[in-house]
């Protein structure tokens, strides 16, 4: 049905464009890898039209209405090619390809002749196997942890950009690339660079047409938080996000289940863990599903809590590690914290005092030397009496004075 939807609108095109230009240009097609694939050719119809298709000027169909088929095509389009023969008289010379591949990929050639006219027809044929998935994860395959951005089975090869936000020098992630084909030709294609913390890595695939641009991210992170204390889980995609899912999911250790959901375009949400969490941002707006989980327990809520935002060829996932501490060990810590200033002011105290007391005692022990030397020194002058009557020293008078 879907190919038949297809080349009916082509023919609508082919037909609207004939008639506006009075010419027949050269029309596009897109073939879906392994899927029917419908090339459009019409014309006016007389009765007696000879219909022939082209690939690359090598003859692969020919029908003569009223005999059927006239020479037998390459063996290597037999049984995949066709007319659909009941419309042919209408006008209606589309040729219908089975399962289409790579080898189906070129140019054709519609041509058709009558007695009363030759009108001839080119279209350009691609094959595309289009991106279905996008995988980002971690490995360690390397020997190191590394972050894998990988897709499968896309024709032809499509281009994948891997890179972090903030931006690191290639350098330090040691990119690389694979592409790698199966025996039907489509790609596998994977690229790796090295992890770092706290950064947020984004990759892009894009198809080889440019029809398709899928856009994935990935974020690790850790939180600390206290008992009974509310706090916020961080989820925030690096683009605005339209009609998105949401999806939280907690594990802890090998068991995991979903915690909560949330679909942007009907607005409706669930919660297995009731008024335990709610969104921070209301409806998610701009593609921010951060968390907050209400009255914390420690056994029970700490843990690994990964929230992924999804939309159209579009996912944003974070993993945040949750630490959850006991309300008495954020007591210690604050009261360890508002008690060393007065411990440290009281053992500045002490040193001053112990040093002022020493600094006393070797005062007083050098002035008391001082003062002996003094009386040692005095000692040692000679003395000298002054007499009355003349006005000079005298050994008796200096005597009386000293005993005095």
């Amino acid at each position: 049905m879907a190919a038949a939807h297809s080349w009916t609108l082509n023919l609508i095109l082919v037909w609207i464009i004939a008639d506006t230009t009075g010419k027949t240009p050269d029309v596009q097609v897109t073939c879906i890898f392994s899927e029917d694939c419908v090339l459009p050719c019409v014309f006016e119809a007389v009765g007696d039209e000879i219909v022939y298709w082209f690939r690359q000027n090598v003859l692969i169909h020919s029908h003569k209405q009223g005999s059927g088929l006239l020479d037998q095509p390459d063996q290597h389009y037999n049984g995949r090619m066709s007319l659909f023969t009941e419309v042919i008289s209408s006008g209606n010379a589309s040729l219908h390809i089975q399962k289409s591949g790579p080898q189906d990929r070129g140019k054709y050639r519609c041509l058709v002749t009558s007695s009363r006219e030759t009108s001839e027809h080119f279209i350009i044929v691609k094959v595309e196997a289009p991106i279905c998935s996008v995988s980002l994860e971690t490995t360690r395959l390397s020997g190191f942890e590394e972050v894998k951005c990988s897709t499968r089975d896309v024709y032809p090869a499509p281009r994948v950009t891997l890179f972090t936000e903030p931006a690191v020098l290639p350098d330090a992630l040691k990119t690389f690339t694979r592409k790698t084909s199966d025996k039907q030709g489509r790609y596998s294609v994977e690229s790796k660079i090295r992890k770092l913390e706290d950064l947020t890595y984004i990759c892009l695939v894009q198809s080889f047409y440019r029809s398709q641009t899928w856009k994935t991210s990935l974020q690790e992170k850790e939180i600390f938080s206290v008992e009974s204390q509310d706090f916020n889980i961080p989820c925030k995609a690096p683009w605005k996000l339209q009609n998105f899912t949401l999806t939280w999911s907690f594990t802890k250790g090998h068991k995991s289940s979903t915690i909560y959901t949330y679909d942007s375009l009907t607005q409706l949400s669930s919660s297995v863990w009731k008024e335990k969490v709610r969104l921070v941002t209301p409806r998610g707006q701009g593609g921010d599903g951060s968390l907050q989980l209400r009255n914390p327990l420690r056994l029970e809520h700490t843990g690994t809590y990964t929230c992924i935002l999804s939309a159209l060829q579009t996912k944003h996932e974070v993993r945040t590690r949750v630490n959850i501490i006991p309300m008495t060990a954020k007591r210690l810590s604050e009261s360890s914290t508002q008690w060393w200033i007065p411990a440290a002011v009281i053992t500045v105290l002490a040193i001053t005092t112990v040093a002022a007391i020493i600094g006393a005692i070797k005062c007083k022990v050098g002035c008391s030397k001082s003062n002996q030397t003094h009386v040692e020194a005095a000692e040692m002058q000679p003395i000298r009496v002054t007499d009355a009557n003349s006005g000079a020293p005298s050994e008796d008078t200096c005597l009386t004075e000293e005993i005095a």
